[in-house]
């Protein structure tokens, strides 16, 4: 059992009843980070595997503009222009293009000198290793992957994908058009410490390392997918990440509690460094062999910092704040190892009664649910963009070069 050290300071409203959050550190959502927590959970986790990612990388998913890796079935016969722009093979208009003024060449040439030679070639010729090593990765893992950086997955740009309405990658050049189109990716990169309390400690804060995960890819059930909250190391509350009602989940309320308490006892309760979190999970169905348990084994696909910016869904902030906490447990965590030999100890010293009280509520959408009308616009429909653009970038071959087309607009 960690040793008990002080209580840190709880959230309060203000006069104007706004939820204020204890303080956010830089090491809390660094210990949220894919990199950080899977190496320690994997067995519970969906096969990964993680790519640290170069300055170069980072550099071409911020640049404008989409220019794909060299497409190695295309015909090498086949001309291609110098800069690699893009050029939809269905023209959008009837009218001709108007024809080029040869001061505008010249000018465009002294432009192109300014600029990096890097930032047109192609990612198998920028960066080369580490283009291979992204291949070589979807092929060890099956043929088909899904992509996420540290915390988050572009789950905003599935409009542009190969495979509609899904983050599945088949190639390098299918990772690339997610990673540029996302909002989400954008967000990890460049705002993840955004709003963090300053640190108090005289140690350095650790450093920030961009990785590329790259995950199995299977079809789930939306319906078996939930976040889980977490609060001073006790399962306060589980709510259903789907936004659509299905009837067959009543029946199973039991045992989806049950499968989500047993990861989180088993694997994240004292050995977490943080006291308060959340994390998402997916829950199998059983095998047609097992008669007990009508779910299989919860496996661990997230893990989110206890902060403002991540979604509650059907729960609000102000309720989970507000939970109290009747059996806290706060201090250091355990390694795996030290929980192994304690969980099942510790859970059955407390009385059935206690157990009981500790359970952790789950919300489900409910038939004719109010709440559930909050829902009606597409999912991530702010991040998308307008229809003209998502129709240019599936026009023509392969999308080389998609932002060049409209530098001009």
């Amino acid at each position: 059992m960690p040793a008990i050290e002080g209580k840190p300071a709880q959230p309060v409203a203000n006069q104007d009843d706004e939820i204020i959050f204890p303080p956010v550190t830089r090491e809390h959502i660094l210990h949220c980070s894919y990199d950080y927590w899977f190496p320690k959970y994997r067995t519970s986790c969906i096969r990964s595997e993680i790519i640290p990612l170069t300055p170069d990388f980072v550099s071409y998913i911020h640049e404008d503009g989409i220019v794909l890796a060299d497409d190695p079935s295309s015909d090498p016969n086949q001309e291609q222009d110098e800069d690699g722009d893009w050029e939809p093979t269905n023209p959008s208009s009837d009218f001709p293009p108007p024809p080029r003024d040869p001061r505008d060449e010249s000018g465009s040439e002294d432009d192109d000198d300014d600029e990096p030679t890097t930032a047109r070639l192609p990612p198998n010729q920028r960066f080369p290793e580490l283009h291979e090593k992204i291949e070589s990765t979807i092929a060890q893992l099956g043929g088909s992957v899904a992509p996420k950086l540290n915390w988050s997955s572009p789950r905003d740009a599935t409009w542009i994908s190969r495979h509609p309405n899904t983050i599945k990658c088949t190639s390098a050049n299918d990772i690339y058009i997610l990673l540029k189109s996302s909002s989400f990716i954008s967000h990890d990169l460049d705002h993840a410490f955004d709003d963090c309390a300053p640190t108090t400690t005289s140690q350095s804060s650790p450093l920030f390392q961009p990785v590329l995960v790259l995950r199995s890819y299977f079809n789930i059930l939306p319906s078996l997918e939930f976040r889980c909250f977490v609060k001073d190391r006790n399962l306060v509350a589980i709510t259903q990440r789907d936004p659509n009602y299905y009837p067959f989940l009543r029946s199973l309320r039991p045992h989806i509690v049950s499968r989500i308490r047993e990861l989180f006892t088993k694997r994240l309760k004292f050995t977490f460094p943080e006291a308060d979190f959340s994390f998402d999970v997916y829950i199998p169905e059983a095998s047609y062999d097992d008669e007990v348990n009508r779910l299989g084994r919860a496996r661990l696909i997230d893990i989110n910092p206890w902060a403002p910016r991540t979604d509650t869904i059907l729960f609000g902030w102000d309720e989970l704040l507000e939970i109290n906490v009747k059996r806290p447990v706060i201090g250091g965590p355990m390694s795996t190892q030290e929980q192994d030999g304690s969980e099942v100890e510790s859970e059955s010293d407390g009385d059935e009664e206690g157990e009981e009280e500790d359970r952790p509520e789950l919300r489900l959408v409910e038939k004719d649910d109010p709440a559930a009308y909050n829902f009606s616009s597409p999912a991530f429909s702010a991040h998308k963009l307008p229809k003209d653009v998502v129709d240019a970038s599936q026009a023509g071959e392969g999308g080389r070069g998609v932002g060049g087309d409209f530098e001009g607009v």
